[in-house]
């Protein structure tokens, strides 16, 4: 019976050597492409008039400075769409004045009205895209918790002009602005998931900082399809994909994200993101499961059998499994050192600053591993969320089917739109009419009436 345990563990010990290894691997290769990406500096000529949505609600860590950057980009030529879900909306008043104040940039700020179909981001994302300028010609979303640099316009929308790219994503880095152990913890899993959503092949989407042209975006049927679903990026990812479209990773575009949680708040945002996997992206989620599942098996059974068997008299068999417990934590610090090297270039001064949260990523990785499985593993049979007070009832497909608030008047007034002195606009803009796309680009599934995009062969950008 020993040798059978014993084989069973030898087996689950090499594949999740293995599958470590092969993701230090990718960080090293991720901090390759980070640094040929920032020894080529591209800047936007030819992407035309850029149109910035901005979806918000509440008053999130920092808002107001965070916004004014918005204000503050070295691009010329574009405008901004801030959209709220109701005028009582506490982010609504701040917006407001910076629109007042800021007035050397056009901006514009909508009330969308509450959605009873839909995640209210995409509402207000989709409220934002239908107000847009006739001469918008390239699109730009943002969140409203980030802090980018002043020329984050210019180096996101560049690689438009590449002849394959039809998408362009950064992502963030959060900035912990206490030291406490939710936001270490929460800022440890997420820089571990950068090095694989910020991938140079297959990137994944991040809707807080992301750009496409205006024929794309509406080519690829991503605002219609939008329609009764909850997450944005994650959907537009797919859809992206299926499309054989290509996202191109845009590393200096990394976007510095304040955060502040308590265990329970970081909890509900993790478990979260891990619930848009699951209905979204589920081949990824499955392998985020697959893995920290046998990196759990492996770290903690080589751990505590291992220690087990030391006392029990076996040290021989106890040292093997403490080794592979130790081999995994080894491999997690080179993949830390790693991502860490191609964060100095992300952050730079403000790296300085995270000396912390940068052990805590070395020592702590039974901690984060252990949290991020939980995770992943508490949203396999859920079919609801709660995203900012707001109670999602989802399909086995993603379709919003019920939403629930807590205590909020039913609203259903709007969009409308107000605008800065720089523009003055009564109401929303009507999408002007764009040319059908015909880029040759093949559906994977050809089971739709119409493709908008047919194909071309598939390459990295």
């Amino acid at each position: 019976m020993f040798a059978i345990a014993a084989l069973g563990f030898l087996v689950l010990a090499t594949l999740s050597i293995t599958a470590s290894f092969l993701l230090t691997c990718h960080a090293w290769e991720h901090r390759r492409f980070t640094r040929g990406g920032f020894a080529i500096d591209r800047q936007a000529r030819f992407v035309g008039r850029v149109g910035v949505i901005v979806p918000c609600k509440d008053i999130d860590l920092k808002l107001k400075e965070n916004l004014r950057c918005l204000f503050d980009q070295t691009y010329d030529n574009y405008e901004i769409y801030f959209v709220v879900e109701r005028v009582q909306d506490p982010a609504w008043h701040i917006i407001r004045k910076l629109i007042d104040s800021e007035n050397h940039v056009t901006a514009h700020l909508i009330v969308a009205g509450q959605s009873f179909e839909q995640g209210q981001k995409i509402h207000n994302l989709l409220c934002g895209y239908r107000s847009l300028a006739p001469d918008i010609q390239t699109i730009v979303f943002a969140d409203c918790d980030v802090a980018p640099d002043r020329d984050w316009i210019s180096r996101l929308t560049a690689p438009l002009q590449l002849v394959n790219v039809h998408a362009v994503s950064s992502y963030r880095w959060f900035s912990p602005q206490t030291n406490s152990f939710a936001n270490f913890l929460l800022s440890s899993i997420n820089f571990s998931a950068m090095g694989l959503i910020c991938s140079r092949r297959a990137p994944v989407i991040w809707g807080g900082s992301w750009a496409i042209s205006r024929t794309v975006f509406r080519g690829a049927e991503i605002p219609l399809r939008w329609e009764g679903l909850l997450s944005d990026d994650l959907y537009a990812t797919a859809r992206i994909n299926q499309l054989r479209l290509n996202t191109y990773f845009q590393p200096r575009c990394i976007v510095r994200s304040p955060i502040d949680y308590s265990f329970s708040n970081m909890w509900e945002f993790l478990r979260r993101q891990c619930f848009m996997g699951r209905r979204y992206l589920p081949q990824r989620w499955i392998a985020g499961l697959a893995y920290t599942s046998l990196s759990m098996a492996a770290f903690w059974g080589g751990l505590l059998g291992g220690t087990s068997l030391a006392i029990a008299g076996r040290p021989q068999e106890g040292f093997a499994g403490i080794a592979v417990a130790a081999m995994l934590w080894a491999l997690n610090v080179i993949r830390a050192r790693l991502q860490h090297q191609a964060a100095k270039l992300y952050m730079q001064n403000e790296y300085k600053n995270q000396q912390l949260a940068r052990w805590f990523d070395f020592c702590c990785y039974p901690l984060s591993l252990t949290t991020l499985w939980w995770a992943l593993l508490s949203v396999a049979f859920t079919r609801c969320i709660s995203w900012r007070g707001i109670v999602y009832h989802l399909d086995r497909s993603g379709t919003v089917l019920r939403v629930e608030r807590d205590n909020v008047p039913r609203n259903v007034e709007g969009p409308m739109l107000n605008s800065s002195s720089s523009n003055p606009s009564p109401s929303i803009v009507p999408e002007p009419e764009i040319p059908q796309l015909k880029l040759h680009i093949e559906e994977v599934q050809d089971n739709e009436p119409d493709v908008l995009i047919t194909p071309s062969k598939r390459r990295a950008a």
